[in-house]
């Protein structure tokens, strides 16, 4: 059996195509490590210049020892000169074409795969590879693409305009990993909240009541949406997020606390819709675990506007910021704008990142002594699991098993975890 490494940049929808790709070579090839095969296909991410200096780095290293690089994903549609330093190419909607790019190079050729194809991945089950011994999740895409035309982002020209998957093919999928032993289900997209607008209506609240009416026990957690989305399905998403099933979990983007540097962006929202959101969820579930992101150094960010980001989070006070310092990307419109140096940049980027720790501190005091039903989701370092209760913190424990749920007490806290112990049952 031929025998292949994969590498993956990126988010979870990356990681997702990764598990295609895992599932579409699984019953011909061998997974193994970079230096004990030829062929090294990297999944790319082109979000930011840093991950694409990595990539190139990488690129590299992997050709002084002669391997054979397959280079999949959004980079290549980014930036295009990186094409010529590898054998093969697949865009991130051209993947099911792997066996075929893996044929051509064997035969001398270099193919490319780039031009838009009408191929519904949700037919393809990213699943149909055997449940994992140090984990019981399954990452599902609902769709590709997104509605936004912000100006600073690059993966929108590799990944396109919205294209949501049938319910129905979403449906088999999350059905097929849970008959697997699969327990934990991401639900993942660009914007997860303007799911099924491509075909007239918002569909998430409606995807999400058939999937919590499968007859399995399981959880699910919810990717990324943006606010001007989420606000139009607030009440309906809320009353779904009442389900035992669905982690209070809210991952919701922010970028600025500053209106006039979120139409720079061309974000699509104001501040007071983010806002609007994020009290409803927080007056209806109060340990929800809140996640946004922000950008700092946007090109025309003002003193004055990063304050603005700042008392945001300290209103707000999310769990994790996903904190990206602003790099320019080729042919997007704020490619032209003339940039902050970076010691600005590092320095708003250190404020944040300073202020998470804080938050994170006072956070997790508050469940000391707590009872909680946990679902153990993974090996965790040495010889611990990780867990997660309704609220999606995580929770580290000892002699558990992947995939069962437990009771169990928080004893200790520290910045990023919560040490919990099982409770023996009566």
């Amino acid at each position: 059996m031929e025998k292949f490494s994969l590498i993956t940049y990126g988010c979870k929808l990356n990681q997702a195509d990764s598990e295609l790709i895992l599932g579409l070579l699984s019953e011909s090839f061998q997974k193994t490590s970079e230096n004990e095969t030829d062929f090294v296909i990297i999944n790319s991410c082109g979000v930011v210049e840093k991950t694409e200096r990595k990539i190139k780095k990488k690129i590299e290293e992997l050709k002084k020892k002669n391997k054979k690089i397959i280079l999949a994903g959004c980079l290549p549609l980014i930036s295009k000169d990186i094409i010529k330093k590898v054998d093969g190419v697949l865009g991130p909607k051209n993947l099911l074409h792997i066996k075929e790019a893996i044929e051509e190079i064997k035969k001398g050729k270099k193919p490319i795969y780039l031009e838009e194809e009408n191929l519904n991945k949700s037919k393809y089950c990213r699943v149909k590879v055997r449940l994992q011994k140090n984990s019981c999740i399954v990452i599902v895409p609902i769709s590709e693409g997104c509605l936004g035309r912000c100006a600073y982002c690059a993966t929108k020209l590799a990944r396109g305009k919205l294209k949501s998957f049938s319910i129905e093919g979403i449906l088999e999928e999350v059905k097929f990993a849970l008959s697997l032993g699969f327990r934990e289900i991401h639900l993942t997209s660009q914007d997860i909240a303007c799911f099924g607008l491509d075909y007239g209506e918002y569909q998430l609240p409606k995807l999400l009541e058939k999937i919590i009416s499968l007859p399995f026990e399981f959880r699910i957690r919810l990717g990324m949406g943006n606010p001007q989305h989420f606000k139009q399905i607030l009440n309906s998403l809320i009353e779904v997020y009442k389900s035992e099933k669905i982690y209070k979990y809210l991952h919701i983007p922010v970028q600025s606390g500053s209106d006039r540097i979120l139409k720079e962006m061309k974000r699509g929202y104001r501040v007071r819709d983010f806002l609007e959101v994020v009290e409803a969820f927080k007056k209806e579930f109060p340990d929800l675990m809140l996640v946004t992101d922000v950008i700092v150094g946007w090109p025309e960010e003002k003193n004055s506007d990063f304050q603005k980001t700042v008392e945001l989070i300290e209103k707000i006070k999310p769990r994790i910021i996903n904190i990206t310092k602003f790099s320019k990307r080729p042919n997007t419109e704020a490619e032209r704008l003339k940039d902050l140096p970076d010691r600005i940049k590092t320095k708003r980027s250190r404020i944040l990142d300073e202020l998470s720790k804080k938050i994170k501190e006072k956070d997790g005091k508050g469940f000391v002594g707590r009872l909680e039903e946990v679902l153990v989701t993974k090996k965790g370092k040495k010889e611990t699991y990780l867990a997660r209760p309704p609220h999606f913190r995580a929770v580290i424990l000892k002699n558990a098993k992947i995939g069962e749920f437990l009771k169990v007490k928080i004893k200790e806290v520290s910045v990023n975890y919560l040490l919990g112990e099982i409770l023996q049952p009566n």
